[in-house]
């Protein structure tokens, strides 16, 4: 039997990060808000800051704001990292452009990216594929609001916000089984390879 989405339990995550190379950059701040039987579970949420060994360079803190003065209190990775850890047990991930989530926190494979899911949705709508779709330009064409952008928490929010949004959309045309949302990548990869646009990519 095909598992729906609506009997799992999954995690909107965040990061926040000095940059996007895992060798030399770090996490400075998180959030994950779970997600359980369809239902986002506002008292569960965890959010937090991270120290990182090196102080953010001025081109990130443009981006999300965090000065090295803010996060000078914050504990290190190992340390402050534990919630979010506790909060993914036993949880699906799901993220917008996933590949930093899981390259940052480790993650497993299977996770659901928000962003691979618009995709889909616009497809099985008949309106093609988009291709990479920023976090607040999907959350405008789900008409829904924007928490906050480059802000952990508020990310998370909107990230968990808009996975519900799809999620029911997918479910109404028969593909809202945890295996179809977190394999959405190859029904993006199926139609971008049937009208001849190349190889998939996720952001």
């Amino acid at each position: 039997m095909t598992r729906s989405w609506r009997t799992a339990r999954f995690v909107a995550v965040d990061v926040e990060t000095t940059g996007l190379d895992t060798r030399h950059d770090e996490i400075v701040s998180f959030a994950g808000v779970p997600i359980d039987h369809g239902r986002i579970v506002a008292r569960e949420a965890v959010r937090g800051l991270v120290r990182p060994e090196d102080p953010p360079a001025g081109s990130s803190v443009e981006i999300h704001g965090l000065r090295a003065a803010d996060l000078a209190a914050a504990p290190p990775a190992a340390e402050a990292l534990a919630p979010l850890v506790a909060v993914l047990k036993g949880r699906i991930p799901v993220a917008h452009a996933a590949w930093v989530e899981r390259a940052f926190l480790r993650l497993p494979r299977r996770i659901v990216d928000t962003a691979v899911l618009w995709r889909a949705l616009c497809i099985q709508r008949g309106e093609g594929d988009p291709g990479w779709t920023p976090l607040p330009d999907l959350a405008e064409g789900l008409g829904l609001p924007v928490h906050r952008s480059h802000d952990a928490e508020g990310d998370a929010l909107t990230t968990a916000q808009a996975f519900l949004a799809i999620a029911t959309h997918l479910e109404a045309s028969g593909r809202g089984s945890v295996r179809a949302l977190a394999g959405a990548r190859w029904t993006v990869l199926a139609w971008r390879l049937w009208h001849g646009t190349g190889r998939f990519r996720s952001g």
